[in-house]
């Protein structure tokens, strides 16, 4: 649930800094373009890289923290068994918009708990890539423009 929340401000954060990044960037000369283009493919990973690469991350702390729960939860009852999302996770998030809450009830909150988790990793670490990576451009973008500011004077 607090990762799903997170995921969706992130999405809403997502929005205003692509704003300001495509701002920035189209008051760039040609020749700055290029040379923002060479800096990041030289200096900087692709960010579908990255986003596999957080995926994995936060893959890997999934299926360690689902080992250990349903580890105990076999040692304690002797049984390991996956329900939906919704028996284990009782809040959920609405909108308050019925077209929008009825998708969430079908494809998060009725999938079963492995399938959900899954998804929720996925929309997170697709958020958190597109706030990141909006980021750096716009950090790397002020920080070229300060460096060659110096060297025309």
């Amino acid at each position: 649930m607090v990762f799903s929340v997170i995921a969706v401000w992130l999405l809403v954060a997502a929005v205003p800094l692509w704003i300001f990044r495509w701002v920035l960037y189209s008051g760039l000369e040609p020749r700055e373009r290029q040379i923002f283009r060479r800096i990041v493919k030289l200096r900087h990973e692709r960010a579908v890289v990255f986003a596999l690469r957080v995926f994995g991350y936060l893959l890997a702390l999934a299926v360690v923290v689902f080992a250990l729960v349903f580890g105990l939860r076999f040692f304690k009852h002797g049984t390991v068994g996956f329900g939906t999302f919704r028996e284990m996770i009782r809040s959920r998030m609405y909108s308050g918009m019925h077209p929008l809450d009825q998708a969430l009830d079908q494809y998060h909150y009725h999938q079963p708990l492995p399938i959900a988790v899954l998804t929720t990793i996925l929309v997170l670490s697709i958020a958190f890539t597109l706030v990141a990576v909006a980021l750096r451009d716009i950090v790397l973008i002020k920080r070229m423009k300060r460096k060659l500011a110096r060297l025309e004077r």
